[in-house]
């Protein structure tokens, strides 16, 4: 994965990524804090179109929620709601994070091979906003 060519959040359009299954990774100041996987038909470009979106509602993305935790923004409880809880003032800090970050991925040729693969990389390298 480390291989991989790294793209900014905050340039990075969900579109140039492809609708392949696979995993994907999230980096900050050089090291993963985010793993997982995309498996749904929209494959990679579906599942990181989710985590990079900058908008209010954080309960479709566990990284997004994630950080908010991090960041003392609002527990999971909260950021799980629908319809959204918090303000754009409140969120602003987690979209400004995540901007921060650099995220690669790897294609893979099957559902299978890449729910494998994502066991693989978080057994090795426990990646701290990946909390399952």
């Amino acid at each position: 994965m480390d291989a991989q060519p790294g793209h900014k959040v905050a340039s990075f359009s969900a579109a140039s990524a492809p609708t392949t299954p696979g995993v994907y990774a999230f980096y900050r100041d050089g090291a993963a804090v985010y793993v997982g996987r995309a498996v749904t038909s929209s494959g990679l470009r579906g599942r990181l179109r989710t985590h990079t979106a900058s908008g209010i509602d954080l309960s479709h993305s566990s990284f997004r929620r994630n950080v908010a935790a991090l960041l003392d923004v609002a527990p999971t409880a909260v950021t799980r709601m629908r319809p959204p809880q918090l303000t754009a003032e409140q969120v602003a800090p987690v979209n400004e994070w995540i901007a921060g970050c650099t995220v690669r991925w790897v294609e893979a040729a099957s559902v299978e091979a890449a729910k494998q693969l994502e066991d693989d990389m978080k057994a090795e390298w426990k990646p701290p906003l990946t909390k399952r």
